[in-house]
């Protein structure tokens, strides 16, 4: 049993450490709006991943991805979500209290907004990836001692993800975030503000591609 949490363990950092759509919106959304905001788009990664632990634990996760037309939903409302807050950000640059916002002594506090939408993003994202329901569905129960209660083991291999995931996501975060800080100069901050709404553009692509 305890070789069994190690691997997973183990797999479960792997699958942390390695960007995906998840990993590249919160940084997208550090770098936008601090570290704050990108903490609670970790937050809402790790909530949906949760869900669908708490999906596994009463048997119905493989129900719902048997589901096409619910995932697919899903799946189609979480890139146009993302897609709207990639427009969004480009109409900012272009806005006439951009610049204003940028030079502000409290840029801090200003950045520090967005916590709806970085929530938003971030459970649209997660819950609409192909590539979590293969681990929820194909991967995780390879962890699960048939012969014992399946319950409180999905009980410990979720207290496991959270622990090892979120501290990874907070550190993708504050690099994001850190690296954003340093930046002063207009025509880079345009630029990496530029790249964040190409970054949401991209998730939102993979998120159709079933990514």
């Amino acid at each position: 049993m305890y070789e069994k949490l190690l691997a997973f363990t183990l797999v479960e950092l792997i699958f942390s450490l390695t960007p995906g759509p998840a990993v590249f919106l919160v940084i997208s959304k550090s770098m936008r709006r601090g570290f704050r905001t990108g903490a609670v788009a970790a937050i809402g990664v790790i909530a949906v991943n949760i869900f669908y632990f708490l999906l596994s634990i009463i048997g119905v996760g493989a129900t719902l991805a048997a589901t096409p037309m619910a995932f697919a939903i899903l799946k189609y409302v979480g890139a146009a979500y993302l897609i709207w807050s990639a427009i969004s950000i480009i109409r900012e640059i272009y806005s006439e209290n951009y610049r204003n916002e940028i030079m502000m002594p409290e840029n801090k506090i200003v950045r520090g907004m967005g916590l709806t939408d970085a929530l938003f993003s971030a459970i649209s994202v997660q819950a609409s990836s192909v590539k979590t329901i293969i681990i929820f569905l194909s991967i995780i129960p390879q962890f699960i001692d048939t012969s014992r209660s399946a319950t409180p083991q999905f009980v410990v291999l979720c207290v496991i993800s959270v622990l090892v995931e979120l501290p990874v996501l907070f550190v993708y975060a504050y690099a994001a975030c850190t690296a954003a800080e340093r930046i002063q100069n207009m025509r880079l901050r345009i630029t990496l503000d530029s790249a964040s709404a190409l970054a949401l553009l991209g998730i939102a692509g993979a998120v159709v591609l079933r990514v």
